[in-house]
C-alpha cells in the first residue's frame, strides 16, 4: 500500500492540499495524511521557504473533511492528532462526522504531543512524557466508547465523562482504524493494544524500523495478539526517495522486503514547486508502484 503525507502549512494552502488529494485518488493512493498541530517549529517553516515570523497551519480535520466531499476511495487521516492537545470527546465527535462525510474512509492518527511550544502557547499544557502518554491512553479510552456506546461514563486520572450519549455512531465498525504516530516502548505497547498501524517519523533509518518492529511483535507475543500491527515508513522526496525511478524502487524495494505495509511519501521536509510533486505522484503510480501490486 502507498500514501501520501502532505503538509498544509508553509506555502502549502488549502488549494494545493485539494488538488493533491484529488489527484491521489485519482492515481490509486490507499491514504492521505496531514499534521495536527496548531504551529511547527521556526526551522520547518525555513525549510520551506517560508517566513518563520508567520508560523501558518490549517486546521487537520477541517480540510480532511473538506476532501472527504471531493475524493471517492482514499483513505483520509492525521498523522498524527496529540490527544492531550484535545477534549476528547469533542476529537470523537469531529472523526465521526468526517468518517459519516466520507462514508468511511477516515483514520485517527494518535500521538502524545511532542512541540512543547505549541502547547505552552496555546495553554493545554505539557507535563512529562509519561503524563502525556496517560492523557493520550485516557483520551482515546473515552473515544473509543463513545464511539461503540450508547451512553459512556469514564472517570480517569485526567478526564472524566458522565453517562454521555454519542450520536451519530462512525460509518466504520466498530470504529475509525486507529493508528499511533512515534517509537517508544509506550507507543508500541499502546499500537499493540489498539492500533492498526504505527506511524514512525520521516526518513527514519533501517536498523531503527527493524527495531521497531522486533518490539511490535514481542509486545504482541506478550499480549496475545495474532496478528502484528502495520508499520508505515515515510520518505520524502526528494531527499529520501531520491530524483529518479530507478531510485525511488530501490526504495521502495528495501522496505517492502522487509514487511512494511504501508509507505508514506511526505512533502513536509523540504519545499517542492507544487506541479513538480504532481509529476512526481503521476511517475510514481506508472513506474513504482504497478511492481508492487
Amino acid at each position: 500500500m502507498f500514501g501520501v503525507h502532505f503538509p498544509i502549512h508553509g506555502p502549502y494552502g488549502y488549494e494545493a492540499f485539494l488538488e493533491t488529494t484529488v489527484l491521489a485518488d485519482k492515481l490509486g493512493f490507499d491514504c492521505l495524511t496531514v499534521g495536527d498541530h496548531f504551529f511547527l517549529p521556526s526551522e520547518t517553516y525555513s525549510n520551506l521557504g517560508w517566513d518563520p515570523d508567520r508560523p501558518n497551519k490549517l486546521d487537520a480535520w477541517i480540510v480532511l473533511t473538506a476532501a472527504a466531499v471531493k475524493t471517492e476511495r482514499i483513505r483520509l487521516g492525521t498523522r498524527v492528532s496529540p490527544v492531550p492537545f484535545y477534549v476528547p470527546p469533542r476529537l470523537a465527535k469531529m472523526v465521526a462526522t468526517a468518517d459519516i462525510i466520507s462514508h468511511g474512509r477516515t483514520l485517527l492518527g494518535v500521538g502524545a504531543g511532542w512541540y512543547k511550544w505549541e502547547a505552552i502557547s496555546y495553554g493545554v499544557g505539557w507535563g512529562s512524557h509519561r503524563e502525556r502518554i496517560e492523557k493520550m491512553l485516557e483520551g482515546l479510552e473515552i473515544i473509543l466508547r463513545l464511539w461503540t456506546q450508547n451512553r459512556t461514563t469514564f472517570k480517569g486520572k485526567y478526564y472524566q465523562v458522565s453517562d454521555a450519549p454519542f450520536w451519530p455512531k462512525p460509518v466504520q465498525k466498530p470504529h475509525p482504524p486507529i493508528w499511533f504516530g512515534g517509537y517508544s516502548d509506550a507507543i508500541v505497547e499502546a499500537t499493540v493494544k489498539y492500533g492498526e498501524g504505527l506511524f514512525p517519523p520521516v526518513n527514519m533509518e533501517m536498523e531503527k524500523l527493524e527495531d521497531i518492529q522486533r518490539r511490535l511483535r514481542k509486545a504482541a507475543e506478550r499480549l496475545g495478539r495474532a496478528d502484528l500491527p502495520i508499520i508505515a515508513p515515510s520518505i520524502s522526496y526528494p531527499k529520501g526517495t531520491g530524483t529518479e525511478s530507478a531510485e525511488w524502487l530501490r526504495s521502495v524495494e528495501a522496505l517492502s522486503e522487509r514487511g512494511f505495509g504501508l509507505i508514506l511519501l511526505d512533502f513536509t521536509v523540504d519545499y517542492v514547486p507544487l506541479k513538480k510533486i504532481h509529476v512526481f505522484l503521476k511517475r510514481f503510480t506508472e513506474e513504482v508502484m504497478p511492481s508492487f501490486c
